[in-house]
């Protein structure tokens, strides 16, 4: 079987590359011929049919041209004239995809409606059951498959650090590393941890792709943050952050479902407290100690997140597009 994976190649600087990567290096793993074609690699430092980007190939349109199946992972291209099998990875969170269009950024749900519509699509594959859905009110004609998550064990691992937080760290410290997004955002963890580090004094946030910060409204709050002495590092964007959370004593969240950030978090055994937007922060107290005191992250990352179960239900998946046993 050769399968052409389309994404814009971003080594370390893009949590959808990044799965797309692992899943052709699992797939190349269990004799299936996957490789990245990006339509765009004109800019990029990695050249086509030639390089490799740790374990996965990437190859020009001509494989486009000769393989039996597409999968696209970010809409990029143009593929319908080829007349090939396509299968859509649908990465992003549906509800953030709707925002994105009506707000004026990116079409992707007029996208998906016009994929429902051609006889070479043959469904679309999610990594969070809970999307499953949004994804059938959109896909009323085709499958939606759900395909276990991966975050690459060898990578996203424990270990030593000498990562010093900027010379800005405390005694304790814990990161923010979600996509501030519309749909989504970090404001009920910082609360609670705002409230956390009264109680312990000399804990940190330090907030990581925190773009989304400076926009209207968050400035207060980070100021709060800053005033009270418990205010980190913030970056919107920084590469090495499996030393950053390496170092952290954990993570907060306010996501309810595993994203990418959670997957890495968990692989380099890093404690995860989850505060959901909507819930009670009276129970910050309880959130926080069951995330500090729960079992190894690491653990569960091992069972959850292996590359060879997102293979093997990905190989499923091709097949039932591809109609062979």
């Amino acid at each position: 079987m050769r399968v052409a994976h389309v994404a814009k190649v971003t080594p370390q600087a893009c949590g959808l590359y990044e799965s797309t990567r692992e899943l052709v290096v699992a797939l190349r793993r269990q004799g299936v011929d996957s490789r990245i074609v990006d339509p765009s690699l004109d800019s990029n430092t990695l050249h086509p049919g030639g390089d490799s980007d740790r374990g996965a190939p990437l190859d020009t349109e001509e494989y486009v041209q000769t393989c039996d199946i597409v999968v696209n992972h970010s809409g990029l291209g143009t593929w319908e004239k080829y007349r090939k099998p396509q299968v859509l990875v649908a990465h992003g969170r549906p509800r953030s995809s709707f925002l994105s269009e009506r707000d004026g950024g990116t079409a992707i749900y007029s996208y998906h409606y016009d994929k429902n519509q051609r006889d070479t699509f043959k469904g679309v594959v999610t990594n969070w059951p809970e999307h499953i859905p949004y994804h059938e009110v959109m896909f009323p004609d085709k499958p939606v498959w759900y395909v276990r998550p991966s975050c690459d064990l060898e990578y996203w691992s424990p270990g030593p650090t000498n990562y010093d937080w900027g010379g800005n760290g405390g005694t304790r410290n814990f990161v923010s590393v979600d996509a501030w997004r519309d749909d989504i955002d970090p404001f009920a963890a910082i609360n609670a941890f705002i409230l956390y580090a009264r109680a312990n004094p000399g804990s940190k946030l330090h907030l990581f792709a925190a773009g989304g910060a400076n926009k209207p409204g968050w400035s207060a709050l980070v100021k709060r943050l800053k005033e009270d002495g418990n205010l980190g590092q913030v970056y919107g964007w920084v590469k090495g952050l499996r030393q950053v959370l390496r170092a952290a004593d954990g993570m907060i969240t306010s996501q309810d479902i595993n994203t990418r950030s959670i997957r890495e978090t968990a692989a380099t055994g890093t404690p995860i407290i989850r505060i959901p937007h909507g819930g009670d922060l009276r129970n910050w107290p309880s959130a926080f100690a069951q995330g500090l005191t729960e079992g190894s992250q690491r653990e569960w990352a091992k069972r959850e997140f292996n590359p060879a179960n997102t293979a093997d239900d990905m190989v499923k998946v091709l097949r039932e597009a591809l109609n062979v046993d």
